[in-house]
């Protein structure tokens, strides 16, 4: 072992021998009590130190003193109020009358009341009737002959192609004489213009094909003038009325109309047949 070693270890065994005579106490009251060594402070960089007369204070924002309570209260929102529902107001367009007020026969004398007890009541008066239709103004030409040809008088009936399909017109003057130059129209609106005279004194005849007529006198050898129109006349849509009963029996399948309720459903093909119109000057 080298001398160094011996003498370390001999310093180690006289110190614990010394602490084991001494006691921890004398080891704490002898040791010397360090002194702290004053170590270098590190001087930190200068830093640059503004000039106050350059230097422009930054506001600081002062905060409103906090409310009593931290978290934040909310306004009671009140109950919503339900809108007042609106009375109906009655139409003031017919306005309700009153109603009567009846004097009570306590406030007669008796004898009077007694009277008035034995006297009927009045009656209610009578409702007012609704106002008559105001009667057409009065024409110049009406209608007096109209009929439909039907079975066994139509050239040879109405089922075979023999059968005719025409209105046969005539118009007469006041005295009943056929009356030539008379214009008729038709007043569905077709563009038919048919003049009297080339048939016989006041007569013409109209070819029913598939449009449908409603005759009038617009013209007489005196100028415009006003007439009754004529129900419509056609093969196809005739005026129903004008042909129940007229177009054949009821055994008979190709028959139109025996009865309103039966084959009366327009149009109608299998038959021909004809009409008769005479319109007159009445004044």
């Amino acid at each position: 072992m080298s001398p160094f070693r011996i003498k370390f270890a001999t310093i180690i065994v006289w110190l614990g021998l010394l602490s084991l005579a001494c006691g921890p106490g004398f080891l704490a009251q002898s040791a010397p009590t360090p002194t702290a060594t004053a170590t270098k402070t590190p001087t930190s960089p200068p830093t640059a130190t503004p000039d106050p007369a350059l230097f422009t204070p930054t506001p600081t924002l002062t905060l409103p003193p906090p409310t009593p309570t931290d978290t934040p209260t909310q306004t009671p929102t009140p109950p919503p109020t339900e809108e007042p529902t609106a009375t109906p107001v009655p139409p003031t367009d017919t306005p309700v009358p009153p109603p009567p007020t009846a004097t009570p026969l306590a406030e007669a004398p008796p004898a009077e009341a007694a009277e008035v007890a034995a006297e009927p009541a009045e009656t209610a008066p009578e409702p007012e009737t609704a106002a008559e239709p105001e009667p057409q103004a009065e024409v110049a030409y009406r209608i007096v002959h109209y009929r439909v040809l039907g079975e066994g008088e139509n050239n040879g009936g109405i089922f075979s192609k023999g059968g005719q399909h025409f209105i046969f017109l005539t118009v007469l003057d006041e005295n009943g004489n056929g009356l030539d130059g008379a214009v008729v129209k038709d007043a569905n609106g077709h563009n038919l213009e048919v003049i009297t005279g080339d048939k016989g004194p006041g007569k013409a005849e109209i070819s029913m094909e598939w449009d449908p007529y409603k005759l009038y006198v617009a013209a007489d050898p005196n100028g415009p003038t006003t007439s009754e129109v004529s129900n419509q006349m056609n093969t196809a849509f005739p005026h129903i009325p004008d042909i129940v009963g007229k177009l054949g029996p009821a055994d008979n399948p190709a028959s139109v109309c025996p009865t309103i309720d039966f084959q009366c459903e327009p149009p109608f093909y299998s038959v021909h047949f004809s009409y008769e119109i005479t319109f007159q000057k009445v004044k």
